[in-house]
């Protein structure tokens, strides 16, 4: 079947097949669906934003449990409930503020590393959820995300193996761009991997048992990525991709990008 031209505005687009489009993309290549570079306090701010958000709930919940609480209980006794909720929120908030501080300036983190994956996927939704009330994308805000996850992941490398790693490319990297990046891997010690969905690269995994993964992408699937090799604990290192001509066809990305990240693990496996 030929593919049609599709007219939006006073862009002529050609059809992808089914499946290869994101199902909200309008098919339009405007500057957000070619490029996303997000600061990293948008994720930051968006999950303080949430945690506060939680806190503020729990101290309503608490203020509409009070009056049933002092007639089973005595008053005393309900005033310590209060101030153990007070005092979690206020541990909760200078908890968060040491970890960013840690993060951004010491590059080092309070957790261990697969806690500290979990707490930063367990506000990503609420972020997203968040984000969408002030306008702001699922995929600026998984920008961010990625952006953050990486400097994370960064601050414990001394304390991960670093001993194996596989970079995944995705299915629709340009070829000119995949010819630079296997230029650029030549005689390291270094697997490289096309996967044309979640499954096949849960299939590399296995197969080759990587310490660390290097992962190119759109943000939608690096954040699934990085949720489905939690349970594996193997760190990722993530490089959004662009697309100059949309989601999923003829990808690239920053190959200054790709050059630091090779040389961060280089410099992690040698202890620098």
């Amino acid at each position: 079947m030929k593919e049609k031209d599709t007219e939006i505005g006073s862009t002529r687009l050609k059809d992808r097949k089914l499946g290869d489009e994101w199902s909200d993309w309008n098919g339009a290549t405007n500057v957000i669906d070619r490029e996303i570079n997000e600061k990293v306090s948008t994720f930051l701010m968006l999950a303080a934003g949430a945690l506060l958000i939680l806190i503020a709930v729990i101290e309503c919940a608490w203020y509409l449990m009070k009056p049933r609480v002092e007639q089973l209980l005595t008053p005393l006794v309900s005033l310590c409930f209060q101030w153990v909720a007070i005092l979690l929120g206020i541990v909760f908030v200078i908890v968060a503020l040491i970890e960013v501080i840690l993060l951004f300036v010491f590059r080092k983190s309070l957790f261990p590393y697969l806690l500290s994956e979990k707490l930063m996927l367990s506000f990503f939704s609420k972020a997203v959820w968040l984000g969408g009330k002030f306008g702001i994308s699922r995929d600026r805000v998984a920008n961010s995300f990625i952006k953050v996850h990486n400097i994370m992941v960064r601050s414990h490398a001394k304390r991960l193996p670093m001993d194996t790693f596989l970079i995944l490319l995705p299915r629709c990297l340009d070829k000119e761009t995949r010819q630079q990046v296997i230029e650029r891997t030549n005689g390291r010690s270094v697997q490289v991997v096309t996967a044309g969905g979640g499954e096949e690269a849960r299939r590399a995994i296995g197969e080759y048992k990587p310490s660390l993964i290097l992962a190119i992408a759109c943000e939608r699937d690096l954040v699934s990525g990085i949720k489905d090799v939690v349970a594996e604990k193997i760190p990722v290192l993530a490089i959004p991709n662009k697309r100059p001509e949309g989601p999923c066809k003829n990808t690239c990305l920053q190959l200054e990008d790709l050059d630091e990240a090779l040389q961060f693990i280089i410099n992690a496996k040698t202890g620098k």
